[in-house]
């Protein structure tokens, strides 16, 4: 969509009574720099990460190990000292998981607590930690005697969820001693931003890394220097400095772990490094000058209110089904839309590793779309997000809605699908009263209020519909009815205010690039013949049609790619209902001028085709 005009009435857009989880995420996302120079750490302070083996499910071993780490840390003046990912109780197997994994409240975990009283150093220490049924992988922060808290690692690859049965961390907290504030990501949760983002977001300038990895001989050197970069990459983007722990070994045919452990600067500089394939101990300071240089390039601050919002609403834009719904919506995304895991994750919120065995629990894996019988309705299904469907012209169309959308697929053989948008936008003499993504802001976005998102109502008829009332009881309401020949569409407005709605506008678009052969950007393979539109295909031979009764322009967007067919609505008085009905339907041959033609006579866009010329 290109033609929405700027409200005159428009202004900005107050906060505080916007949708508050859309400002939270974006909140969460870029307004990093919690802290200010005024509250940083004021004086230095020493850092120790220790880098060595394991003994596998050997809680008492390695426990013994820690002490002797602790006082070599003690004695060189540390303040903090990190072990590796699962240090008490090894992370190599189930057998060693179960057999090293302790509470919280172990006595043997309780009297090395006690034992550390006598000492200021804060220990970060890995552990398998049981809780009831279930086993976390843990970091556990200690101080003085204390249990500050402990850290669960979030981000669970196949191997932590499947082979050694660990339950995924749900927060990310944040610690303070010695005048700096400080957080843990265990793993794979430095594989992803969000961890350390949400800790920067908090006020953490440390950043402590517990890891165990191990790598096949082959890829061991491209997993250390990938590694290195990641962190690197936080260290500089989010301005904290970071201090990672790893493993050496060697103890499993073909695969090693080489330690790659270092403290880094907030810039990303290396302050140590270990050598690699050796057990060490390895320190440095932190000043508070590493917190404030001279130059810095570039300040999440900096990042204006329409980008934050964007990348707010994109990360709040999956909604995670039922598990009555599960079925239906990853057999819609992966075997009807042909979804990757990614594009399934962004649509619901599951990670990889829940996508993996719930399409293998559903036995999804293995099924394909099946050909279009002859003589069936088209098959039509709610468009579930996750991947834009849009080609181009995105910042037109920031988080759309997929409560409006939906893809209808063509009947010849990979013809994919295109997805219409209806209602795109309704304007009226009040001015832009409803639009399906964020771009140009409605009258309810211009007072603060935010709507709730819906979802399509599947009919056993194979037919959807949809409902949505407004804050001032305006009432949309979408049909969407496939047949053998086409799918008809009825939206109805209906006016629940005092006043009359006057200039009823609507914006109804079919976007063609999900569907081969369509996805040229270009307005050259485009017919129009009001109430109809129709796109034609790269072979010339397969078309998309589309019209509406009450048409007031058909027009295109080569960006998208997408074509319109727009309604004017009647006036609506007050308690009354105005309609319009629509159409998308598909044609294979050269000439699409008569098939326009015969759909006009038809009446597909009446109430009730004309007898005998039903399409």
């Amino acid at each position: 969509m290109s033609r929405l005009p700027h409200p005159s009435n428009a202004r900005p857009r107050p906060l505080q009574r916007h949708d508050w989880m859309t400002w939270l995420a974006a909140a969460c996302l870029l307004a990093f720099l919690a802290t200010t120079p005024s509250q940083a750490m004021e004086k230095p302070v020493r850092i120790a990460v220790y880098q060595g083996s394991i003994r596998e499910g050997d809680f008492s071993a390695n426990l013994s190990a820690a002490r002797s780490v602790i006082t070599r840390a003690r004695e060189q003046g540390s303040q903090f000292v990190v072990f590796p990912e699962c240090f008490l109780s090894g992370y190599e197997s189930r057998a060693a998981v179960n057999a090293g994994a302790r509470s919280p409240e172990d006595p043997e975990l309780q009297d090395f607590l006690h034992s550390t009283s006598e000492h200021d150093l804060v220990i970060v220490l890995g552990m398998a930690r049981r809780q009831d049924n279930h086993f976390f992988n843990s970091a556990l922060v200690i101080q003085q005697g204390r249990l500050l808290g402990w850290t669960d690692k979030i981000h669970l690859g196949t191997d932590d969820r499947g082979a050694l049965g660990f339950s995924p961390g749900t927060a990310v907290p944040v610690y303070s001693a010695h005048g700096i504030r400080f957080a843990v990501a265990i793993g794979h949760d430095t594989a992803q931003p969000a961890t350390a983002e949400a800790a920067r977001l908090h006020g953490a300038e440390l950043l402590l890394v517990p890891q165990y990895n191990e790598a096949a001989e082959s890829q061991a050197d491209d997993h250390r220097r990938w590694i290195r970069n990641a962190h690197v990459g936080l260290a500089a983007q989010l301005h904290m400095a970071v201090a990672r722990a790893d493993v050496v070994k060697n103890s499993r045919h073909g695969q090693v772990g080489c330690g790659n452990s270092f403290i880094l600067a907030p810039g990303g500089e290396p302050l140590a490094e270990a050598r690699l394939f050796r057990a060490e101990l390895i320190t440095a300071s932190l000043d508070p000058d590493l917190f404030r240089p001279a130059f810095k390039w570039g300040d999440p601050s900096e990042s204006p209110t329409w980008l934050r919002h964007q990348l707010g609403a994109t990360t709040l834009a999956f909604r995670q089904p039922q598990d009555i719904d599960l079925r239906d919506w990853l057999e819609n995304m992966l075997v009807h839309h042909r979804f990757t895991a990614g594009e399934i994750s962004l649509a619901t919120g599951l990670t990889g590793a829940e996508i993996d065995a719930a399409l293998q629990r559903l036995g999804l894996l293995a099924q394909r779309p099946q050909p279009h019988p002859p003589g069936t309705p088209l098959k039509v299904l709610p468009y579930p997000g996750g991947r834009h469907p849009r080609l181009g012209f995105f910042d037109g169309a920031v988080a759309p809605q997929r409560e409006t959308k939906v893809s209808v697929f063509p009947p010849w053989e990979d013809g994919g699908y295109v997805v219409v948008d209806v209602p795109e936008a309704i304007f009226s003499n009040l001015g832009l009263i409803y639009l399906a993504h964020t771009h140009i802001p409605t009258i309810w976005e211009n007072r603060g209020i935010g709507l709730p998102r819906l979802e399509w109502k599947r009919l056993e008829s194979g037919a959807l519909e949809s409902e949505r009332t407004l804050p001032d009881n305006t009432t949309f309401r979408v049909e969407v009815n496939p047949g053998p020949d086409g799918v008809r569409f009825e939206l109805a407005v209906h006016n629940g205010t005092p006043n009359p709605l006057t200039n009823l506008r609507v914006q109804n678009c079919v976007m063609l690039g999900r569907s081969p052969g369509f996805e040229a950007q270009t307005l050259t393979n485009k017919v129009f013949a009001s109430p109809f539109v129709a796109a034609r295909s790269s072979d010339a031979r397969h078309w998309v049609i589309t019209g509406w009764e009450r048409c007031q322009s058909t027009w295109g967007n080569p960006w998208v790619p997408c074509i319109h067919a727009d309604p004017v609505l009647a006036d609506c008085p007050p308690g009354q209902t105005v309609r319009a009905r629509g159409w998308v339907s598909f044609f294979e041959g050269i000439d699409v001028g008569p098939e326009i033609e015969r759909l006009k006579t038809a009446g597909v866009l009446l109430a009730e085709p004309r007898s005998g010329r039903s399409p």
